[in-house]
């Protein structure tokens, strides 16, 4: 693996985070291709998700690890404080960059009166290609590893970009809609659950049978359905 990809002024530049910046700036680029009408309001509200994202992506840790804390204190007080917060902030994830960034969207959306669901829509391919090239960063850090050597992060990169793909198409005929959102909320979180099954990194919290990834990609399939169903109703309305 190659974790730093190089040194400047004497300062090592990580390689994650560089495929990181690589991802946003191709997410941004795929936002204006995918745009019909220029509209001022998807820089701002772009910025916005990212904020979202990041600060959702580093609390999500640590609000799953805290818990595990308290109730086993007697084992972590006798640990080196130095662990403890490595064990509490000791990485970000996606989804809760997800969250996060939904979250922004919605406050922001119904704050100034912006219909979310276009933009939404416009933002899920988007999201689908800046997370494949995050997980090639996965794969050069280390991180999100696969069991006996399995590259499960250039596996997720490979079908995120696949999955970006069609959803780009889908969102050609479909904008604005809502479709686009709701097929990247099924399709992804089924192929997490899956991979979920292959990363072999417990470290990250696995209760009962399934991991905390598992557990939250199940949430978001049903909030899907629950959403499709609602979009499909809504144009049958509108078709009568």
């Amino acid at each position: 693996m190659y974790p730093v990809l190089f040194e400047i002024f004497g300062r090592q530049v990580g390689t994650y985070g560089v495929f990181l910046i690589i991802g946003a700036v191709a997410a941004w680029f795929h936002v204006k291709l995918l745009e019909e009408r220029k509209n001022p309001d998807t820089h701002l509200v772009f910025l916005i998700c990212i904020c979202g994202g990041l600060i959702g992506a580093f609390l999500l840790r640590p609000l799953m690890k805290v818990p595990e804390i308290i109730i086993n204190w007697d084992h972590f007080r006798q640990m080196p404080v130095g662990f403890v917060l490595s064990f509490i902030f000791g990485e970000i994830v996606f989804y809760g960059g997800l969250i996060g960034g939904t979250v922004a969207l919605i406050l922001f959306c119904k704050g100034f009166k912006i219909p979310m669901l276009p933009v939404a829509d416009l933002f899920a391919p988007a999201l689908a290609l800046a997370h494949g090239f995050g997980r090639i960063g996965c794969f050069f850090g280390g991180c999100c590893y696969g069991i006996t050597s399995l590259p499960i992060q250039l596996i997720e990169a490979v079908s995120l970009f696949i999955l970006a793909g069609i959803l780009s198409i889908v969102y050609k005929k479909t904008a604005g809609s809502g479709f686009t959102l709701c097929l990247y909320g099924l399709l992804y979180s089924v192929l997490r659950f899956i991979l979920e099954f292959f990363r072999g990194d417990q470290i990250r919290g696995i209760y009962g049978l399934f991991s905390t990834s598992q557990y939250i990609s199940a949430v978001i399939f049903v909030i899907c359905v629950i959403l499709g169903i609602i979009l499909i109703k809504r144009r049958k309305r509108h078709a009568v």
